[in-house]
């Protein structure tokens, strides 16, 4: 799910626009920290085969959040001819079920679009959550790291 050219903004923070239902910024448009910003997505894509595209959550995953991450999503999805998108959980301080259907979606969607989803490290917060709703296997959360 990488960009179609390398990137030289990897490894940096994309934090604007997950809040306050912003619209999400394009990958490769360089994005300031936004201090009201509930949710940062920090990438980092490898010039692997199949491309591999990983994206760090932090911050809150609610029903305000959720849709600019989908929205995000959506945006690179459109840029990408496919391969592995890796999302790091670990940084997730807050999860409600908008957000836990909202991964659920995300896990379920993007591989129609030849993308795979793996979600890493799920937070103990995300994963309680996971567990209170029942969707730990449908999320595929595995084991705590």
């Amino acid at each position: 799910m990488p960009p179609s050219q390398p990137n030289p903004q990897d490894d940096e923070t994309v934090d604007a626009a997950l809040a306050d239902g912003d619209e999400p910024p394009l990958p490769q448009e360089p994005q300031a920290a936004a201090s009201s910003s509930r949710l940062s997505v920090r990438r980092k894509s490898g010039g692997r085969l199949p491309p591999r595209l990983e994206l760090h959550l932090a911050g809150e995953l609610d029903a305000d959040t959720a849709h600019a991450l989908r929205e995000h999503l959506a945006v690179l999805a459109a840029h990408s001819t496919g391969g592995l998108l890796v999302l790091n959980l670990s940084g997730i301080t807050f999860c409600d079920y908008p957000g836990l259907y909202t991964l659920l979606s995300i896990r379920r969607t993007l591989p129609l679009a030849d993308i795979d989803v793996q979600f890493t490290r799920a937070s103990g917060v995300l994963r309680a959550t996971a567990e209170r709703a029942g969707l730990t296997t449908q999320l595929a959360l595995g084991s705590a790291s």
